[in-house]
């Protein structure tokens, strides 16, 4: 269960990030964390996650993908208080 509210613990973050990755290819796509922020009930969802990307996507290939990529997500949601918690 996520809830989301103090920022999250790194490894919580990563796994959740796999379980939005809808197609398997390894990648996060807007679209795909839209939706997950969608079914979050985050408001706004379509805007900040194109802002996450535009922020954490450091090899400008419209998807989250791989460490580095993730761990600028991680900094962003929690510089823009997402409030994401892990059950």
């Amino acid at each position: 269960m996520v809830l989301f509210l103090p920022p999250p613990d790194d490894d919580q973050f990563k796994v959740w990030l796999k379980s939005i990755d809808q197609d398997g290819d390894g990648k996060i796509s807007r679209k795909e964390l839209r939706r997950a922020l969608r079914v979050l009930g985050v408001n706004c969802a379509w805007w900040k996650a194109w802002r996450a990307l535009v922020h954490a996507d450091l090899n400008h290939n419209k998807h989250i993908d791989g460490d580095d990529e993730a761990e600028e997500l991680i900094k962003y949601a929690v510089k823009r208080n997402w409030g994401i918690v892990f059950a």
